[in-house]
């Protein structure tokens, strides 16, 4: 699967700008393992919720999957 394919899919499922709790809802993750993954990744803030950008997403799952 390439970044581009993912990238269509968060955005199909839960946005282009999904927060932790979409994030982890989608990976069907916890949001602590959602923090970890995004950690030093840029994201806007709205209220309390972090929300990351789809393609972000989609580059930190690359990135994760390289290291496992």
């Amino acid at each position: 699967m390439d970044k581009q394919t993912i990238v269509r899919d968060i955005k199909k499922e839960v946005g282009n700008w999904p927060c932790q709790s979409d994030i982890a809802r989608y990976l069907g993750k916890s949001r602590d393992y959602v923090m970890n993954l995004m950690n030093g990744c840029e994201y806007i803030t709205d209220g309390k919720k972090k929300q990351y950008l789809a393609s972000d997403v989609a580059d930190m799952l690359m990135k994760q999957r390289v290291c496992d």
